[in-house]
């Protein structure tokens, strides 16, 4: 039980505002041993509970929280939360609209609401891809702090799933920092040689994405234009369920 306890204040300390500790941090805010503190955060380590930093040896939250997180979060149905705001993106935009939830290093397509149109873009639900490739892994890896961002990229092979499938680590860091400062990501090709998207992050209480909001549909109606239009649409969409989850 002691044990458990200790992990659990070891946990604990990772906040909105100190997302990464070392040891040393840990060991004084818990007045516990460095030796101790240690062999707790190897352990969350190893596990996934917990990610390094190595070159400074900072620790923060790994993705296995992630999977808890979206496990609590599941008593609260995100899904039927979204699904109102979702049909009211689809009437906006005209296009297929979906939600994703990230799963450590890839994301799970959760639910879409399909366009109204004759030619239109569907998902598979259920369908995993990786972050790096398309709109709606993009909404997900903005939101990364540099740190994180360095080791996702340190574990992932940048595999080409099109021919348009960012491929070079720097070229994607730098598409990463434009999509910030827009606060929505698009593609047009990059995981379905035929599709084309815009896609805002969806966050809880703080302000890593654990899921998105995408647009969705055939690369020659989801031009340039369209998506410069229909990425802000989406961010206030994303936003609306976001402030619904913190109870706002």
């Amino acid at each position: 039980m002691q044990s458990v306890e200790r992990v659990t204040a070891v946990l604990m300390c990772f906040t909105d505002g100190d997302p990464e500790l070392g040891i040393t941090d840990v060991a004084q805010r818990l007045e516990l041993p460095k030796s101790a503190v240690h062999r707790v955060l190897e352990a969350l380590t190893k596990s996934g509970m917990t990610t390094r930093e190595h070159e400074r040896g900072k620790y923060r939250l790994g993705p296995r929280v992630t999977e808890l997180s979206l496990a609590a979060l599941g008593t609260v149905d995100v899904r039927s939360l979204a699904l109102p705001v979702m049909e009211d993106l689809r009437d906006a935009t005209g296009e297929t609209v979906t939600l994703t939830f990230a799963i450590g290093n890839q994301r799970v397509y959760v639910a879409q609401v399909e366009s109204r149109q004759d030619v239109r873009m569907t998902i598979e639900v259920g369908r995993r891809a990786p972050l790096y490739a398309g709109a709606s892994g993009r909404a997900i890896l903005m939101t990364f702090g540099e740190a994180e961002l360095d080791h996702y990229l340190s574990q992932v092979e940048l595999t080409p799933l099109t021919d348009r499938t960012l491929q070079d680590r720097a070229a994607l860091v730098d598409v990463l920092a434009i999509d910030r400062v827009r606060g929505y990501t698009d593609s047009s090709g990059e995981r379905d040689t035929y599709a084309a998207a815009v896609a805002a992050p969806i966050t809880g209480r703080n302000s890593r994405a654990f899921a998105c909001l995408s647009v969705c549909g055939p690369r020659a109606r989801l031009d340039g234009a369209a998506r410069d239009t229909y990425g802000p649409v989406a961010v206030a969409a994303a936003e609306r369920i976001s402030d619904m989850l913190r109870g706002g």
